[in-house]
């Protein structure tokens, strides 16, 4: 048997599901329109500035892109005030993550985070000889700072941490965050996943960006897939002190960021009005679907992402059945141990009003049944 010449490790991972693509899924129900709100993308889409940055950047599509993005590292290094060369970039942030992993984590090692979370955590510390520590959220869903310190050992060699969360959509407070990282171990090193940090609203909240300056051992993921829009060319980014930055440069593949995808990053940074335009939407709509699904009887987490981590009372696999059948793609949450729970990504105002009407024909239909 070929399985027999696999890596051993090979045999206890799960292959990365996404939600349904639109396209498919059309074709599979035979529905004219899908609205896919199982995946977190940004229902606006990328700025047009971006839009047109790419479409000039295929021209050149026959040269190599540069090795190392430094142009997309000295606009990223404008905005947040730190150094290019603190910078790495890679295809999307799920990327960054197995170059963190493969950079620190020696067979045996182990990597400390709470679940549920983001998969590749689990995957990547396997692939590599890890041994995942997983701990529990809070009963409010949250990272278990004071359990994460406690489970640290002499083996431990990352705790990671992701906020806001996938997929409750939680935070921790910054000045907890703060005190975690000082009492760190010098033999830990942190790593914050920010994927969703640009949705974070709470005035004069601390990101990675404070926590690098005033020197912590932090290591900082972000990806342009959310507030950018841009989730199908695959840019992800991290930044930290030199000494936690380098191994990445070293295992980092070549060419890892793709020219037209760059083009598009940079260009899409220089289009705050549009990034804004998401954001004020996002919380607009968001703030909109927790009044609706509470009206519903439905428990909903607050959130600081573009999506709602929510308690629907019922088994959300058949439910999300009954939601496809109409156009509408979530994302139950058995496969994180709530098989009550359904994270929600937060779609266009049209979108979100057909799904509540279709919630509520749900609901009306069920009892007629009674």
């Amino acid at each position: 048997m070929a399985e027999n010449l696999w890596r051993h490790t090979v045999n206890q991972l799960d292959p990365y599901i996404s939600g349904q693509a639109a396209k498919d899924a059309e074709k599979q129900a035979a529905l004219k329109e899908v609205s896919r709100l199982a995946t977190n993308e940004n229902p606006l889409g990328p700025s047009p500035k971006a839009v047109a940055a790419m479409q000039q950047a295929v021209l050149d599509s026959h040269f190599y892109p540069d090795l190392t993005s430094l142009e997309l590292r000295k606009k990223l290094g404008g905005l947040h005030g730190i150094d290019p060369e603190n910078y790495v970039t890679g295809n999307g942030a799920d990327n960054i993550i197995t170059l963190v992993i493969a950079s620190f984590v020696n067979p045996g090692d182990e990597v400390v985070y709470c679940t549920p979370t983001f998969s590749e955590y689990h995957k990547n510390t396997l692939l590599v000889g890890g041994t995942p520590v997983e701990i529990q959220t809070t009963r409010d869903h949250k990272f278990d700072l004071e359990a994460i310190l406690e489970a640290i050992n002499d083996k431990t060699k990352l705790v990671i941490i992701c906020n806001p969360n996938n997929p409750t959509g939680t935070i921790v407070a910054d000045y907890e965050l703060r005190a975690f990282f000082s009492r760190l171990p010098k033999h830990v090193v942190a790593v914050l996943d920010e994927a969703y940090g640009e949705f974070i609203s709470i005035p004069n909240y601390s990101t990675g960006v404070e926590f690098m300056k005033e020197g912590l051992p932090v290591i900082t993921i972000r990806t342009f897939s959310k507030s950018y829009g841009l989730a199908g060319m695959r840019v992800g980014y991290a930044f930290a002190k030199d000494e936690f930055i380098r191994p990445l440069q070293a295992v980092r593949e070549p060419f890892a960021c793709n020219r037209v995808a760059e083009a598009g990053a940079i260009a899409a940074l220089d289009d705050e009005e549009h990034k804004q335009n998401v954001l004020r939407s996002n919380k607009k709509e968001m703030e909109k679907l927790i009044k609706e699904f509470r009206s519903l009887g439905y428990s909903v987490e607050e959130t600081h992402t573009n999506f709602l981590f929510i308690d629907m009372k019922q088994d959300t696999n058949k439910l999300a059945g009954e939601l496809f059948s109409q156009g509408f793609i979530i994302r139950p949450c058995a496969v994180w141990g709530f098989p009550t729970f359904a994270r929600i990504s937060i779609g266009t105002s049209e979108q979100n009003d057909r799904l509540i009407q279709a919630l509520k024909e749900i609901r009306s239909g069920a009892a007629s049944q009674v």
